[in-house]
């Protein structure tokens, strides 16, 4: 079976693959017969745990373009490595009270528009291409590359209106490390949060976004600050004084935020909207979170943290825009799903967000932000990035939003149905050259006769993933008649 190509496409040249002359048909090729674990697959790209998932060796390490990476620490473990110049007597920095910069818009392209989705999905793949190298978390680097199965390549499905997409691939759902199930995951919590902020607007209500700190200064291990982060905001929402506090109240949703600056070390700080079913004026928030801040800092001191209420806590009331969109955390994932595609905003005066330390990471390979990143990866792994109040208090049961773990938006197939299956060697073709995206763009653009044309002209093995549309009334052959035909005509059972 083949998919009629477009009249006039003219193919890139393959950057890798196969250096026979490409064949002029269709390829049909069945799975193997063996079932290898996810662990093989990576192995067999020189990305298994002894490859891909190794630190860079102390001196002559090099880098992707051979460049040396310099010298590293003798133990640059995640749990171990220590950003260099770190000390525990140093002054307490200045708050990053600012949050991480929006995600510029590529220079003449609409938000809207599918050039300009396409450029952030390419931007995703890319990143998260330069993730597996360096990553020290086994699910990271199978993601989106390794099948569920296990077994063969993934299928690709296309859809009018929801585009080209892979289906039966594996996913780490991590919204703390990769690109792709960051992106995915953060657009759909936006509008979560958007149809919660509607239904608040339509009923009267009224929303305060509350920022709560903690001073902190770059001797400060990442995972001792979350730690007080975490132990600072179950106090806000505990106790009795919390009650008194929560009258009226419609619920709350929670954000954890982070950045890094080399004079600072790391700054999480805590994004909370607060929804009340009616008109809350701004000296009624400004108490509540003043009083939410005092159980804040009693917290952080325990950890040996603290925080002050100048600098600590901010209470600003939310605009609503015309259809419920807000300016607080919704909009807040709206930016984080875009900020993979702002390559060129990566420091600020609040810092690098945790995306930009690992961009320049697999850019430069610089020892300073391999460790950053290793850190992070070791710190965030576990934690949840947004929480909501529960039982009577739930903002997504009043919406009517149905509840979705990470787990399950990460697995979401883009497409309508599936139209072809890669077999494995093609995959790991397509991978190790990173063409992932170009060949979404392709089905999108020009079909999927493109892109069977383009796997053809490398030698590159797929077949059907389902069977091809009828064009006629007839009633199909049985079994034992197309049997009987590929006897006939000499052709191999496919699977046999």
């Amino acid at each position: 079976m083949s998919f009629p190509g477009p009249a006039r496409h003219r193919l890139p040249a393959p950057t890798a693959g196969p250096a026979t002359p490409a064949p002029t048909t269709a390829t049909l090729t069945s799975s193997s017969a063996s079932s290898p674990s996810f662990s093989s697959q990576l192995e067999d790209e020189g990305a298994g745990t002894g490859a891909c998932a190794a630190r860079p060796a102390p001196g002559g390490a090099a880098g992707a373009d051979g460049a040396p990476l310099g010298n590293y620490a003798s133990n640059p473990s995640p749990a171990a490595a220590t950003p260099t110049g770190l000390g525990e007597d140093e002054p307490l920095g200045n708050y990053a009270s600012n949050p991480s910069p929006a995600a510029a818009t590529p220079t003449g392209l609409g938000e809207d528009e599918p050039l300009a989705a396409r450029v952030r999905r390419a931007e995703r793949w890319s990143l998260l291409g330069g993730a597996r190298k360096i990553t020290g978390l086994d699910r990271l680097r199978a993601c989106r590359k390794v099948t569920v199965t296990g077994d063969g390549g993934p299928a690709m499905r296309y859809g009018a209106r929801r585009g080209a997409g892979y289906s039966g691939l594996s996913t780490c759902a991590s919204v703390w490390a990769c690109p792709c199930c960051m992106a995915r995951i953060a657009a759909r919590r936006a509008e979560q949060l958007a149809t919660v902020m509607a239904m608040v607007r339509m009923t009267g209500g009224s929303a305060y976004m509350v920022t709560f700190t903690v001073r902190h200064h770059r001797g400060h291990r990442l995972s001792s600050v979350w730690d007080a982060v975490t132990a600072g905001w179950s106090a806000v929402t505990s106790g009795g004084q919390w009650q008194d506090d929560g009258s009226g109240l419609l619920g709350w949703a929670r954000v954890v935020e982070a950045t890094h600056t080399p004079a600072n070390g790391w700054h999480l700080h805590v994004h909370a909207l607060f929804a009340w079913a009616g008109e809350v004026d701004d000296a009624e928030a400004q108490r509540v979170a003043f009083r939410a801040w005092g159980r804040w800092d009693r917290a952080l001191r325990r950890q040996g943290f603290d925080s002050t209420p100048t600098r600590g806590v901010d209470a600003r009331r939310v605009r609503f825009g015309g259809d419920g969109a807000d300016d607080g955390i919704g909009e807040y994932f709206t930016k984080l799903a875009r900020e993979v595609t702002a390559g060129y905003v990566k420091d600020s005066r609040s810092g690098r967000s945790p995306l930009a330390i690992l961009r320049d990471a697999v850019e430069t390979y610089r020892v300073e932000d391999l460790e950053l990143w290793w850190e992070w990866e070791a710190a965030s792994q576990g934690r949840k990035q947004l929480t909501w109040s529960t039982g009577a208090r739930d903002l997504r049961a009043l919406a009517g939003v149905r509840e979705q773990t990470d787990e399950e938006i990460a697995m979401e197939e883009i497409g309508d149905e599936d139209e072809i299956t890669f077999s494995r060697e093609a995959w790991r073709v397509v991978t190790r050259t990173g063409q992932e995206s170009f060949l979404l763009d392709l089905a999108e653009t020009d079909g999927m006769g493109a892109v069977t044309a383009w796997l053809d002209e490398r030698g590159l093995g797929w077949s059907p993933a389902r069977r091809a549309p009828r064009r006629d009334g007839r009633r199909p052959r049985s079994q034992q008649t197309r049997r009987e035909a590929r006897a006939v005509l000499g052709v191999p059972h496919v699977g046999a």
